[in-house]
C-alpha cells in the first residue's frame, strides 16, 4: 500500500476522482488520506488560514469507520473515505458556528441536510472553513477573524464569501468543500483561488440548517479541482443522475454581451482568446445581447440587502459593536429599503426570468467572465467600487436560480481569472457535462 506523503509531492492525489479511485484500489486507506490532510492543515495555518476549526478526532474516527466498511466490501458512496471541507454557516451537531461574526455564536443540535447526505455517504468532516462576515460580501476580508489568504495568488484577495473554502481546495488541504452562493460565494472565490466553483439550481442542494443571508438567493455549492469531482459529488447529493448525462452533438455556447458592463481589457482579451480556443475545437460560437432596461446590480441589491436586513436585524439592534464596518453599512442599507421597493424588484425578476429563458434555451450555457476585472488586491478589496464589480457578473444567476459554474482561466491570460459558464434553472446535468467539455479543450 502507498502511504501519502505528508512533504510537499505534486504526485499527491488532489482530484476526488483519484482519490475514490486510490481508496478502492486499496493504493492508501482513508486513515492516512485523512492524515496526510490534517498534516497539511497545520503546515498553512498562519499561511493560508483556511480553517476555522479542524475536527481532528471526528475525521480520525470517520476515516477508520470508512476503512472497515470498504474491507467489508460495503462502501456507502463513490464519496466514502473522502475528505471534505464545510463552510462555517452549515450546521454540524455539536460543533460551534460563528458564521465568520462576533455576533453569532451557536452549537447546532442537529445537522444541516447537506451534512446529514455526506455522513450518509461516508464523507469526512475535516472541519469548518472561515468566510466573509455572515457571508455577506465578495472580497473574503474579514474584520474579525482576519479571513483566509489565497494560497495560488497570494496579495490578491481570495474572494468571499467562500474564501476558506475555495483556500482550502487550491491548497490541496481538502480535495473539495462545501460554500454557499447568494451573489456569486462560491463563483468569486474560485475564480480568484483558481479552482472550480459550481453553484446549482436554486433548491437542489438544500439550505435547510444553513445560516440564511438572503433566503430567496441562497444557495449551496461546491468548490473542486476538477468538473470532474463535482459530477461525483453532485450524483451522490442531487436527485438528478448527473454523472450519466451526456453533451449532445451540438456544442454550442453564446457568449453573454452586456452593453452596460466595461470589462478589464485584460479580462476581455483572455475571454476572446478562450472563446476562440473553443471554436477551433468544433464548438459553435454565438454572441446574445442581456436584456434591456435591467439593471442587475439594483434589483439584486435590492433584494438582498431587504433580506439581509430582516435576517440580521436583531443583532444589528442589539450588537452592532460586534458587526464589521462594511456588513454593519449594507445592513442599515437594507433597512432603508422598503416593501414595495422589495416587491418591485421581485416582478422585475420575473420579467427577465422568461426573457433569459428563451434567450439560453437553444445553447448547452452561456458564457461570460466570472469576474469582470483582474484580481484585487488586498489593499483594494474592500473598497466599495471593487465589491461591486467582483459581484457583477454573478448575481443574475441568484436572481434566476439558474446553474453556474466558474473555471479557472487559462494560465496565458491574466493572474487569476475565471470563465463563468450558466444555464436555464434545472439544466444541471447539462451544464455540468458542458463544463466538463470546455474545460477539457480548454486545457488540451
Amino acid at each position: 500500500m502507498k502511504t501519502l506523503s505528508n512533504s510537499p509531492n505534486p504526485s499527491v492525489p488532489r482530484t476526488v476522482r483519484e482519490l475514490r479511485d486510490g481508496l478502492a484500489g486499496r493504493q492508501y486507506s482513508a486513515v492516512e488520506l485523512v492524515e496526510h490532510c490534517l498534516h497539511e492543515i497545520g503546515a498553512t495555518t498562519e499561511s493560508v488560514r483556511a480553517f476555522v476549526d479542524v475536527f481532528s478526532s471526528d475525521a480520525r474516527r470517520q476515516a477508520k469507520e470508512s476503512d472497515e466498511r470498504r474491507r467489508a466490501g460495503k462502501p456507502l458512496s463513490p464519496l466514502d473515505g473522502i475528505p471534505f471541507a464545510v463552510k462555517d454557516i452549515i450546521s454540524i451537531r455539536g460543533r460551534r458556528m460563528s458564521a465568520g461574526s462576533r455576533s453569532v455564536d451557536v452549537v447546532p443540535p442537529s445537522d444541516a441536510a447537506v451534512i446529514a447526505q455526506l455522513r450518509a455517504a461516508g464523507g469526512i468532516i475535516l472541519g469548518t472553513t472561515r468566510l466573509h462576515e455572515l457571508a455577506y460580501g465578495p472580497s473574503g476580508l474579514n474584520d474579525f477573524d482576519g479571513g483566509a489568504r489565497n494560497p495560488r495568488f497570494p496579495g490578491i484577495i481570495p474572494g468571499g464569501s467562500s474564501s476558506g473554502s475555495a483556500a482550502a481546495v487550491a491548497a490541496g488541504l481538502s480535495p473539495i468543500a462545501f460554500g454557499s452562493d447568494t451573489g456569486g460565494s462560491v463563483r468569486a472565490p474560485a475564480a480568484l483561488c483558481g479552482v472550480v466553483g459550481f453553484k446549482p439550481s436554486y433548491d437542489l442542494l438544500s439550505t435547510a440548517g444553513v445560516h440564511p443571508t438572503a433566503p430567496t438567493l441562497d444557495h449551496l455549492g461546491l468548490l473542486a479541482s476538477s468538473v470532474e469531482d463535482v459530477r461525483i459529488s453532485m450524483n451522490v447529493f442531487a436527485d438528478l443522475p448527473l454523472m450519466e448525462e451526456e453533451l449532445g452533438a451540438s456544442r454550442r455556447l453564446a457568449v453573454l454581451d452586456d452593453p452596460d458592463l466595461t470589462v478589464d481589457p485584460a479580462i476581455a482579451t483572455a475571454l476572446k482568446s478562450a472563446v476562440d480556443s473553443l471554436s477551433d475545437h468544433g464548438w459553435r460560437i454565438e454572441s446574445v445581447t442581456a436584456p434591456s432596461g435591467f439593471d442587475v446590480m439594483e434589483v439584486s441589491t435590492t433584494i438582498m440587502a431587504y433580506e439581509a436586513y430582516r435576517v440580521n436585524r436583531e443583532r444589528l439592534e442589539t450588537v452592532p459593536e460586534f458587526l464589521g464596518a462594511d456588513v454593519r453599512e449594507r445592513l442599515e442599507d437594507g433597512a432603508r429599503i422598503t416593501r414595495e421597493q422589495y416587491e418591485r424588484a421581485r416582478r422585475e425578476v420575473d420579467r427577465v426570468r422568461t426573457e433569459m429563458s428563451a434567450l439560453a434555451h437553444p445553447f448547452d450555457a452561456l458564457v461570460n467572465a466570472t469576474i469582470p476585472i483582474t484580481g484585487p488586491s488586498i489593499e483594494d478589496g474592500a473598497r466599495p467600487g471593487v465589491r461591486r464589480m467582483l459581484m457583477r457578473n454573478t448575481r443574475l444567476q441568484n436572481l434566476l436560480g439558474a446553474p453556474a459554474i466558474s473555471l479557472p482561466g487559462a494560465r496565458s491570460g491574466p493572474a487569476p481569472w475565471g470563465i463563468q459558464l450558466f444555464a436555464e434553472r434545472g439544466r444541471d446535468a447539462t451544464l455540468l457535462a458542458c463544463a466538463a467539455a470546455v474545460a477539457a479543450d480548454l486545457a488540451d
